[in-house]
């Protein structure tokens, strides 16, 4: 006759062990692991059957993601953003953002996203494009003035409500004694543009320097003489800041991952990047992108590194004791979730690798709660969400 023992209280899963007697906790707080268990949820020792689903559309979108701002609920449908209504799942359609898994971050009480065709903010009445896009290089017509002999320099960037874009490529003009420049302005302006603002240096060249504001449906501007110049660019040297996977929030800066770079939003100008230093280089392709307070969290084909620092160029690669995580499995923790890992109070993160769920810390530590009871998870990539406490993800 086989030995009995009572299998409650329940202390999860394990598949790793390999002998039965691992499977079994003693001592002051005895409890039992089990081999696996389906459809159900284990919760303070005990087992309860999980909810059932049920199919609510025929509509197919993907990318789901709820807002906590306001508790709207987003998605993609095929190549479009849109805001689904779920009370009947209808939905209003936002911005053209490219067949291309999104990723949805709050940005300064916007929700944000990052498609195909760039990163799209949404204020709750319309969508936009994030960037500007770069400056137009303006067109000279040189005439007569009282402006003294030299050449001049002029470039411009377009205005969005105040909001100033990346600077255009620097035209210059050879002007006689006594000349004027007119400045030819577009005839179609970029969508959601409200202005332009024109910069030039003087005679002897030198630093360029605000001429002023005008309207981008005016057809241009006359310069017969020296104008009482303004400030200079805010983003001379900049380009629009690219989109890219895993869109995320760090040390005030917009962060993006093409391949196996990571690209940085300037500093509280998250619409510009400085293609000369706002990245960082990867060993291998990038499989998630998650920061805490020392830094950020990125995953690889076969590890987990983390980036400690507080700026692009200072970012300093250690690597961590990981197995390969799951791409797209990250997810910031809520209070509730990390206070179970002993991180209540601090900012933490986690992912799913092969040994389980593994916890990212504030100060860039890791913890794997479940390494030595866990094995075989894998999947080309998956989506996790917290809920009531509880990590589920979705793995494909």
């Amino acid at each position: 006759m086989s030995k009995q023992f009572k299998i409650y209280p329940l202390a999860g899963i394990d598949n790793a062990s390999t002998r039965d007697d691992a499977l079994q906790v003693r001592g002051d707080a005895p409890a039992t692991y089990v081999r696996d268990a389906v459809n159900v949820d284990i919760d303070e020792g005990r087992a309860s059957m999980r909810p059932g689903r049920r199919q609510v559309c025929n509509t197919p979108y993907t990318d789901l993601w709820r807002s906590s701002l306001h508790g709207d609920l987003f998605g993609r449908l095929g190549g479009s953003w849109v805001r689904i209504n779920p009370q009947d799942w209808g939905f209003e359609l936002l911005a053209d953002v490219g067949e291309q898994q999104l990723h949805h971050i709050i940005l300064n009480n916007l929700v944000a996203v990052a498609g195909a065709n760039g990163i799209f903010t949404f204020n709750g009445q319309s969508a936009q494009p994030l960037a500007l896009p770069g400056g137009w290089a303006p067109m000279l017509t040189v005439g007569a003035g009282s402006l003294p002999a030299g050449q001049y320099g002029f470039a411009s960037a377009w205005l969005r409500d105040g909001q100033e874009g990346s600077l255009s490529p620097l035209v210059t003009a050879q002007v006689p004694d006594n000349g004027a420049v007119s400045v030819g302005f577009p005839a179609i302006a970029p969508d959601g543009v409200t202005g332009i603002r024109l910069f030039m240096t003087r005679h002897q060249g030198g630093q360029l320097l605000r001429v002023g504001d005008f309207d981008h449906r005016l057809p241009g501007t006359l310069i017969p003489a020296m104008p009482q110049l303004g400030a200079a660019p805010l983003f001379e040297h900049m380009h629009p800041m690219p989109s890219g996977q895993y869109l995320a929030m760090w040390q005030g800066r917009l962060v993006v991952a093409q391949g196996r770079t990571l690209r940085f939003s300037q500093a509280m100008a998250y619409h510009v990047h400085d293609r000369r230093y706002d990245f960082v280089d990867m060993p291998q392709r990038i499989t998630f992108v998650a920061p805490v307070g020392a830094g950020i969290f990125v995953g690889q084909v076969d590890n987990v590194v983390f980036l400690s620092g507080q700026e692009p160029k200072g970012l300093t690669l250690n690597q961590r004791a990981t197995l390969p995580p799951v791409p797209g499995s990250a997810i910031a923790l809520d209070s509730q979730t990390a206070r179970q890992f002993g991180e209540g109070g601090r900012g933490a993160v986690a992912w799913l690798a092969g040994n389980g769920f593994v916890l990212g810390t504030d100060d860039g530590t890791i913890i794997q709660p479940q390494a030595n009871r866990i094995s075989g998870v894998a999947g080309s990539k998956a989506v996790t969400v917290a809920n009531q406490g509880r990590l589920v993800s979705a793995v494909i």
